[in-house]
């Protein structure tokens, strides 16, 4: 499995690979960010984590085989259409899990989708959440 510590850079190499099941976007501007971190702050009650902007800087939003993380434009609009104020979805793994922070014990969960309390792993960081991820989409 990937390690944690170098998850963003395992997307990345993986990204560089067509037939990976790793599509990565261009990655988000600095002015990008900053405005979705404001939005955040205004809309949701804080700035999603530092973690999740750095892979936005690597990314705008990615797929990895079945499972979907935001980009920066995307993010705080869709958690707004199902407030949800305990978590802060980050993406989705189909219509069966979401990859969320929750804001209750500030640590990063795949949940069953739509129940923040149906936790099915936790993980103390973003990147050991997309380490897990890239494991259980078969792409490593």
């Amino acid at each position: 499995m990937a390690e944690a510590a170098n998850a963003l850079a395992t997307l990345a190499r993986l990204g560089d690979d067509p037939l990976s099941g790793v599509h990565l976007q261009p990655i988000a501007g600095e002015a990008a960010i900053r405005r979705m971190q404001s939005a955040a702050r205004r809309d949701l009650g804080e700035p999603v984590p530092d973690e999740y902007a750095a892979l936005l800087r690597v990314t705008n939003g990615v797929q990895i085989n079945g499972a979907y993380f935001k980009s920066a434009e995307h993010l705080v609009p869709e958690n707004l259409d199902v407030p949800r104020p305990e978590i802060i979805v980050l993406g989705t793994e189909g219509n069966m899990a979401e990859y969320v922070f929750d804001r209750r014990d500030r640590r990063f969960h795949t949940i069953n989708m739509g129940f923040p309390d149906e936790r099915f792993a936790s993980f103390g960081s973003f990147e050991e959440l997309l380490a897990a991820v890239l494991h259980d989409q078969q792409v490593l």
